[in-house]
């Protein structure tokens, strides 16, 4: 009934929507939260082997989808990748990510339940493998999520275990890792935002052509530890690049942003002056990169984990300096959370309704002239402030209430299964709308009702697990 309920508020809230279409549209996408509940609770006993075979089925699933990725990434399938992300064909990438994520728990529960040494070796294979593809992936929200899953649900059990000197040490171990991720990340923060006052000092002013160099020393922006907008002459980069390239210097990369810029920073990540001489040194490969809309030399390998985090710090930055994160995946997040607690400032009680979320973002963001281009102008990228947006405090009191009462009431925070996934759930939450998309709201109804109902108990040894008892 809790859970049910998170689709009972949502037809509640036609009573006050204007937008009826779109509501309905909602209404749809959102019907796995009523009707899977209904479903799995009601639904006749299941063995424990078919709950493994669903899991294995599952696992295989996510496998087989991660091998088309690396068929796309070595153009075995022809597919238009601008983004290494792009290369999650059937879902979003981040959707994705917290599917590998459930898939590596899954191998963890099977691999602890069949401890054969062929079973030990094959989810080794697979869990190795998964996370190489997260890397692959650059998801960071992949990682961040996995880690901190793996990180609590480690914690929860070892201080369910009789308390001994090896399980301090072990405890001592865990929190080491949050400690030394914390430096590693300060490290890469101090490295991409250090501010190289020598080369402030050692301005130029003429190209090797005679032709004077312009300097925007107001601007603090850094690729790789270099000035980006110093030692710059449009002209010569503007005729080297068009005589190399199809795409105008003038025009839009494939990933939509200004070329000249994209150009810009790409050579700057080099420690290459913007003139002629700058094109003229790029390869081919470096100018097809530029083309693709790679700002950052470093960024061109397959997979780079590490640039995609000193990117986000940089995307950090520019937001301080500048104010405007339009095109920023990370920092645009920022605004979407201001617009939302803009809007629900003035609609707190109840929310403007089911089908009235996305008007009320455009007209917020048209009434108060957000800094961001219109194509970036989106919602709340956080599930939570989306529910309140749209029911209001009351609204998020009940869903919160929803995904915190069914564990805690079947006790399934001793199931390793379950809280790994209701962890992974209610991370993904804060920066996505999980629930707003058809994958997201499949992915969070049927894990959750699954993991649920037919879930034993880790301790039991039942062949056949009941539904479980309203009582």
């Amino acid at each position: 009934m809790a859970l049910a309920g998170i689709y009972v508020i949502h037809l509640l809230g036609l009573i006050y929507t204007t937008d009826i279409d779109y509501a309905l549209k909602d209404l749809r996408i959102k019907l796995p939260l009523l009707t899977l509940p209904v479903i799995f609770s009601t639904g006749p006993p299941v063995s424990r082997k078919r709950i493994d075979l669903v899991l294995s089925v599952f696992i295989i699933a996510v496998l087989v989808a991660t091998v088309v990725s690396m068929l796309v990434v070595t153009k075995i399938i022809n597919y238009s990748v601008n983004d290494i992300r792009d290369i999650s064909i059937f879902i979003s990438h981040i959707r994705f990510s917290l599917l590998i994520c459930l898939a590596i728990f899954a191998v963890i529960y099977l691999v602890f339940k069949y401890k054969s040494t062929a079973t030990i070796i094959l989810s080794a294979t697979l869990i190795i493998w998964f996370g190489i593809f997260l890397f692959i992936l650059e998801s960071v929200t992949g990682f961040l999520v996995l880690m901190s899953a793996a990180f609590i649900s480690l914690i929860i059990y070892l201080f369910k275990k009789p308390f001994t000197a090896s399980t301090a040490v072990a405890v001592i171990l865990l929190f080491l890792l949050p400690v030394s991720g914390f430096l590693y990340f300060k490290k890469l923060y101090e490295q991409a935002t250090l501010y190289p006052e020598h080369e402030i000092n050692n301005l130029k002013e003429y190209t090797a052509s005679g032709n004077p160099y312009e300097h925007y020393t107001d601007r603090r922006d850094l690729e790789n530890g270099h000035i980006v907008w110093i030692n710059i002459n449009w002209d010569e980069m503007e005729v080297a690049w068009n005589q190399r390239s199809s795409y105008k210097f003038d025009s839009l990369d494939k990933k939509g942003q200004e070329l000249k810029v994209t150009l810009v920073r790409f050579l700057t990540s080099k420690g290459l002056n913007k003139d002629k001489e700058g094109v003229n040194s790029l390869t081919d490969d470096e100018l097809a990169s530029v083309e693709r809309g790679v700002t950052n030399v470093d960024d061109q390998e397959i997979s780079n984990l590490r640039s995609r985090i000193s990117e986000i710090f940089w995307e950090y930055e520019t937001y301080k300096m500048y104010g405007n994160p339009g095109g920023h995946s990370v920092m645009q997040r920022v605004e979407f959370w201001k617009a939302s607690l803009g809007i629900l400032k003035n609609n707190s009680l109840v929310g403007v309704g089911t089908g009235d979320v996305n008007n009320a973002f455009v007209n917020y963001y048209k009434e108060t002239d957000s800094s961001l281009d219109e194509r970036w102008r989106l919602r709340a990228h956080n599930q939570y402030l989306s529910i309140a947006v749209a029911f209001g405090i009351i609204g998020l009191t009940y869903f919160l209430f929803a995904i915190i009462y069914p564990m805690s009431v079947t006790k399934k925070f001793n199931s390793f299964l379950y809280l790994s996934f209701w962890i992974t759930a209610i991370l993904s939450m804060i920066s996505e709308d999980t629930l707003e998309t058809q994958a997201g709201v499949t992915f969070f109804a049927f894990f959750n009702t699954f993991y649920l109902f037919y879930l034993p108990k880790d301790n039991t040894n039942q062949d056949t697990v009941e539904p479980l008892s309203p009582n």
